[in-house]
């Protein structure tokens, strides 16, 4: 495909600044979320701001910003309200995942996957080793400071702006990229923003390409993974400590 002259590109001139937030959690692509925004705002003169850039720097947006700024990932949904001495067009994206998929995802990567570089977190894995991957997603992981369910919560109970907020899914992102686009691509602002999303599903044609499962970082990319790996009785469970989760965002039992 011809490149696209970047002029056609750029945010729409505005007398304010626009800010775009991008939320996603653990174990949902955001490294790929973290390149991917970079390079897009990258190209379209967005300052980027993230705790992956070297050095991090996802605390330096200062008041007296006078830039487009771009933050990712917020590995969070909690909203980031910062202070601003100008108008500031505040956007935000939040990226979500099946809970049930993210926990099968994590028993794979912290027992198997995820390097450890003989630090205590070889013990942790030691450990994830001994249990059964149902054992894993039904008790050890409630253990932790804060479980997936309440990470979920303030995204459930928050009411969108839908001219500022969408929420946008990883099943989505994996299986039909191109829409996933259509809806990200224009909270930039992008002027001509259908041709940057034909041009960007072009870039990315191949990173979602249906693989053989292996035992690396991209594992097992396809949606519905809990259902593949879990007993019935687990996901039963599952769908019962998620239910306000799954039924919010339309998700299937």
């Amino acid at each position: 495909m011809p490149a696209i002259l970047p002029s056609l590109l750029r945010p729409s001139k505005s007398a304010e600044i626009r800010g775009v937030d991008v939320h996603a959690v653990h174990k949902s692509a955001t490294m790929f979320l973290y390149h991917f925004f970079k390079q897009l705002s990258q190209q379209h003169g967005f300052q980027y701001f993230s705790e992956n850039n070297e050095p991090a720097n996802e605390g330096n947006l200062l008041a007296s910003n006078q830039e487009n700024f771009c933050r990712c990932p917020i590995r969070n949904f909690e909203p980031i309200e910062s202070r601003f001495d100008h108008p500031v067009k505040r956007h935000r994206i939040f990226h979500i995942r099946d809970p049930r998929d993210i926990l099968v995802s994590e028993y794979f990567s912290f027992g198997w996957i995820h390097p450890t570089q003989d630090s205590e977190l070889d013990q942790v894995r030691k450990s994830l080793q001994k249990m059964s991957i149902d054992d894993y997603v039904l008790h050890h992981c409630t253990q932790r400071e804060h479980p997936l369910e309440k990470r979920y919560s303030s995204l459930v109970e928050r009411a969108l702006e839908p001219e500022r907020e969408i929420v946008v899914t990883y099943e989505t992102m994996v299986t039909d990229f191109p829409k996933w686009l259509s809806r990200v691509v224009p909270v930039f602002g992008i002027r001509y923003s259908k041709l940057a999303v034909l041009q960007l599903a072009w870039r990315y044609r191949n990173e979602f390409k249906t693989k053989q499962e292996t035992m690396t970082h991209k594992r097992c990319i396809t949606p519905g993974d809990h259902r593949r790996k879990l007993k019935p009785a687990t996901i039963d469970a599952l769908n019962q400590r998620f239910e306000s989760i799954l039924t919010k965002f339309g998700y299937e039992f």
